[in-house]
């Protein structure tokens, strides 16, 4: 990956919402963060109606279908405009030498989620684990209908604004356009966040692989640290199993898992004695045997055993190893344990009420949630 760049430069863009040709004049422009696949940079644009404004661009050099496949992807979701998806403003190509170098403009957000959780020491209190969760599994929702699957859902990849706490699903870099009959890899999605029927070989899955790691994330802001933490694919498997227990095979079926990838794993398999981790009881009966192991730790103190109860009732609804039967969508979002985000008197840690969110936001949802952009709602403006 290069990692040379200029502070200002002057391009041709398209634009995602109407594919128009844009002049655009970047200044301040500085690195943001660099991967193994792209480096991302933070600056100012400044259209040619001089509208200025803070931009981020992930600049990649695409050598395979799949990154065109982001732009795709990215373009589609861009015109459905969802508050808690990233939106794609521009898109510009430039060759150098033999290489082409693709570069994806979008919305600037000052923090990701894992940012913000290593800020506050990963201790946050009750409201703020609902706001951030309600408003993940939302654009969950929304790119659930909109046929994709994205496939990397983990803190790193969740745009946070800490001041209004809008969360903005990122990267579509892993993503897929969901297809019923066309096999796909089952190595995807970070290892901490990755569903059964993945770690057990399944081909053919769909958009329920998301509502895993949001389940995953939803957890570790409840403990305060990495939920379902394995060591390797075959790890996870085992550390899912010793929740869940082992899978039956009707959830075998559901899950479409490669019967020779679960034989593989089951041989191995020793289930703990103990049962620390069985249905994530420990997540609010702390005792000194599970503060003394890491994988039943619970790190955040700011949510009480009442409140956690209740959390986790929640959680083991979602985590299940049937894809159709884990708890998303309208039903996940009306659940009554999210009424306290819609209510006046609600105030987040920081003293100030929720700005991203409204009983305007609860009706959409309730309605249908079509699409939604910041125009009409009452969160932040772009």
């Amino acid at each position: 990956m290069r990692n040379s760049y200029r502070s200002t430069d002057e391009v041709v863009a398209q634009c995602s919402s109407n594919n128009k040709n844009v002049h655009l004049n970047f200044s301040q422009m500085k690195l943001f963060a660099s991967g193994a696949f792209s480096n991302v940079y933070s600056g100012m644009a400044k259209t040619d109606s001089s509208h200025e404004m803070p931009v981020v661009i992930k600049k990649t050099w695409p050598r395979n279908k799949d990154s065109l496949l982001e732009v795709e992807i990215l373009k589609r979701l861009g015109k459905l405009k969802h508050k808690n998806v990233v939106q794609l403003l521009y898109s510009y190509t430039k060759k150098h030498e033999a290489l082409v170098c693709l570069s994806l403009i979008f919305e600037y957000v000052p923090l990701n989620l894992h940012q913000f959780l290593k800020e506050n020491n990963r201790r946050l209190d009750i409201l703020e684990v609902k706001m951030i969760t309600w408003q993940l599994f939302r654009g969950q929702s929304h790119l659930q209908k909109s046929k994709i699957c994205h496939r990397d859902i983990k803190p790193q990849n969740l745009l946070f604004n800490a001041d209004t706490g809008l969360l903005k699903i990122s990267d579509f870099g892993s993503s897929l356009i969901q297809s019923a009959s066309t096999p796909q890899a089952s190595y995807h999605v970070t290892r901490y966040y990755r569903p059964p029927e993945l770690l057990l070989g399944s081909k053919f899955y769909s958009c329920e692989v998301d509502v895993w790691s949001c389940g995953c994330v939803f957890g570790e802001l409840l403990k305060g640290g990495i939920f379902l933490a394995g060591k390797s694919a075959t790890n996870q498997a085992e550390i899912v199993f010793d929740a869940l227990g082992c899978p039956t095979k009707d959830d075998l079926t559901a899950m479409q898992a490669s019967n020779k990838k679960y034989q593989e794993i089951k041989t191995g398999y020793e289930a703990d004695p103990a049962r620390r981790t069985l249905n994530f009881s420990f997540m609010y009966d702390q005792t000194i045997n599970t503060q003394r192991d890491r994988r039943t730790i619970v790190y955040n103190n700011k949510i009480n055993q009442r409140e956690m109860r209740e959390s986790v009732d929640l959680v083991r609804q979602i985590l299940v190893y049937n894809p159709e039967r884990r708890l998303s969508g309208i039903d996940l979002l009306t659940n009554g344990y999210f009424n306290e985000l819609f209510s006046a008197n609600s105030l987040r840690s920081n003293g100030k009420r929720i700005q991203c969110l409204s009983p305007a936001d609860l009706h959409a949802v309730r309605s249908g949630d079509g699409t939604v952009s910041l125009d009409t709602t009452d969160g932040e403006g772009l």
